[in-house]
């Protein structure tokens, strides 16, 4: 842990990382909901009984729903912790 405070690389690559993992879940959003609003489900629905795949699509798109509504949660507060880690650091 001492190694990774004193390098100062250490703070280059993990805001990297950090901007990688949030543009990258940027483009799952953007992506996934393309590919879900395409989805026709009554030609599927047609062909399957009992089981029909509108469902599905919703029950997808509700869970979907919540993960992306938690991951900018998450990201905040990832950037929190980078920002009171340089707190703590410039002031300790």
């Amino acid at each position: 842990m001492r190694k990774l405070l004193k390098n100062e690389d250490a703070d280059v690559r993990m805001i990297g990382g950090v901007v990688g993992i949030l543009v990258t879940l940027i483009i799952a959003v953007l992506v996934f909901y393309n590919i879900a609003g395409s989805i026709d489900t009554t030609s599927i629905d047609s062909d399957l009984t009992g089981t029909p795949a509108a469902n599905a699509t919703t029950d997808t798109l509700s869970q979907a729903a919540t993960f992306f509504e938690i991951a900018p949660i998450i990201a905040i507060v990832v950037v929190a912790v980078v920002i009171l880690g340089y707190v703590g650091k410039i002031g300790g």
